[in-house]
């Protein structure tokens, strides 16, 4: 999963960003997004640290990524017409994590276009 830095975006506030945004705390170790869940939501640490994880063939965990406060994480069905999301996300400490749809983030980005 690719990562995107808020300060490289050109976003002005990143409060504005976070105004459109839900926000929602994860313990430890749960589960934020399942492989093959339907991609329609972008995620932003505030806080805390995930994992982005997939099964090989024989069902062992291959860790692909850790992503910490201020990464971003589930857009690639924003830019790939994913019919499921590919990789689990975990968190590896307790998060507290802000969720847009895409369809809000894409409204977002019509009236600023400078949130990419």
């Amino acid at each position: 999963m690719e990562q995107v830095n808020p300060k490289s975006t050109g976003i002005d506030s990143l409060d504005e960003f976070l105004e459109h945004s839900h926000r929602r705390s994860y313990p430890a170790k749960s589960v934020i997004i399942y492989a093959e869940d339907k991609p329609d939501v972008l995620y932003y640490i505030v806080e805390g640290s995930v994992s982005v994880l997939i099964e090989d063939e024989e069902g062992r965990e291959i860790v692909l990524a850790y992503l910490n406060k201020g990464d971003f994480f589930g857009e690639m069905g924003l830019f790939d017409e994913e019919e499921a999301r590919s990789a689990w996300v975990r968190a590896r400490t307790a998060c507290e994590v802000a969720e847009i749809s895409y369809a809000k983030f894409r409204q977002l980005y019509q009236e600023h276009p400078d949130v990419l």
